[in-house]
């Protein structure tokens, strides 16, 4: 059940009370009187962790709070006028008191926060009451705004809603009218809160699209490109079921595809790494998979097909993801995943202007900002890159001539067990010539 807390002056509580009493909300109300302002502070300590909701008589609770305490994740409303709501009050104050013109009255609910609750398009400007017009809208600068008023001759009366503040008109001697809202504005605005409640508690839902790729050669015939279908799609269906997940299934010419729908912000690469570990023990021919996360369903197979397309850049058993941001993460078997994206124009700049790979010096970016210090060889660059270790020799060879890579020292080198044939070679990053060229 829903947790609203009632804030509000011990005189404003009773038209409150009586309203949610008179009316089945569906929530559970706790409630909470200020003397003072600073009262909301421990107030809001004690709510915070049990309520929903939290709801306040009238502005000057809710403004406090909002200026107190700005990253207050409860939603907060008050009981709200609206224009017509305005208009009713100084008609029937008119009717009361005849010989009192609205241009000698001081509403004190009226200003400049709430634009006057547009009033000023039914009275004429001659007949305005008197408004609020300072920013600081709390007692002090409220009564003192009023007082000034009083003095200088320009009021008779002042329409307050501020319950707890006519304790002060009354020693000040200023004549006052109390406004209290009605029944029907406390529970509208009561509703209004919940819905609005209601409608950010609405579980927001990520698309995940997975697409799987089996690479058919001239030389596959069709049988066997049948039996490869038939064996994929038997697991991803055996998977599905043994592990109690609901994802759909749809298949192509070689190429399968899976969408499933999950609550916004929980999935991460990681969880896609069980079933790319079945299927590369389970295999043991080609497929390529990549898998994107999206807002929609247009966004998420985009976002797949982008993954898809580093799978097959890499050219093996592996799979790659994409996110909404656009951001690169793989080969998602590895121990160390990078992650990197195309939007990096100076790097992209770089490989085109120096003749390497583009995904390649992406990829080596993602592990220098992973680690910096790390020692890097042909081989576990080539394992990386997806790369065969000639040309990740290469690669490092070249960076080590632009001096963005520097070969180690024999002390930074790592032990190794003697063996014959070319050595290998270990470098490590030039971390300041490494981000003055790429970062």
């Amino acid at each position: 059940m829903i947790s609203v807390a009632v804030v509000s002056p011990d005189h404003g509580l009773e038209p409150i009370d009586k309203a949610i009493s008179e009316m089945d909300l569906g929530c559970q109300f706790h409630t909470y009187i200020y003397k003072k302002m600073s009262d909301i502070d421990s107030i809001y300590d004690e709510c915070r962790g049990k309520c929903d909701v939290i709801f306040f008589s009238g502005e000057l609770g809710y403004h406090y709070m909002k200026n107190k305490f700005p990253d207050n994740r409860i939603p907060c409303a008050f009981t709200a006028y609206e224009t017509i709501d305005v208009l009713s009050i100084l008609l029937n104050f008119k009717i009361e008191h005849p010989d009192i013109p609205l241009n000698r009255v001081f509403c004190d609910f009226l200003t400049i926060t709430n634009h006057y609750m547009d009033i000023d398009q039914y009275i004429k400007p001659e007949n305005m009451p008197y408004c609020f017009n300072d920013t600081h809208y709390d007692y002090r600068h409220i009564t003192s705004y009023a007082k000034d008023l009083f003095d200088q001759g320009k009021i008779d009366l002042i329409l307050s809603r501020s319950i707890n503040n006519l304790k002060r008109l009354d020693e000040l001697h200023i004549p006052y009218v109390a406004v209290w809202p009605s029944r029907e504005m406390i529970i509208k605005s009561i509703k209004s809160a919940l819905n609005e409640l209601k409608l950010d508690s609405i579980e927001q839902k990520d698309e995940l699209n997975i697409l799987i790729r089996l690479p058919f050669g001239e030389d596959i015939d069709q049988e066997e490109q049948e039996y490869r279908e038939a064996t994929i799609y038997k697991m991803l269906a055996d998977y599905r079921k043994s592990n109690h997940l609901h994802f759909s299934i749809n298949q192509g010419f070689n190429q399968f595809e899976l969408h499933t729908q999950m609550d916004a912000g929980t999935f991460e690469a990681e969880s896609l790494r069980p079933i790319l570990l079945d299927l590369r023990k389970k295999i043991g021919f080609p497929f390529r998979i990549g898998a994107g996360l999206g807002s929609s369903r247009e966004r998420s197979r985009y976002f797949s097909e982008h993954a898809l397309l580093e799978a097959n850049r890499y050219g093996r058993n592996d799979a790659f993801f994409v996110g909404e941001e656009g951001t690169v993460t793989g080969p998602l078997s590895a121990d160390t995943k990078l992650i990197y994206s195309y939007s990096n124009e100076k790097a992209l700049a770089f490989a085109r202007d120096k003749g390497i790979n583009e995904t390649n010096i992406l990829k080596l970016i993602s592990m220098f900002e992973q680690d910096e210090g790390q020692i890097l060889s042909s081989m576990n660059l080539a394992t990386l890159l997806g790369i065969t270790p000639r040309s990740a020799s290469r690669i490092l060879v070249k960076l080590t001539e632009l001096h963005i890579l520097d070969l180690t020292e024999a002390e930074d080198t790592p032990k190794k067990a003697s063996h014959l044939g070319r050595p290998t070679h270990y470098y490590k990053f030039n971390s300041k010539e490494f981000r003055n060229a790429l970062l």
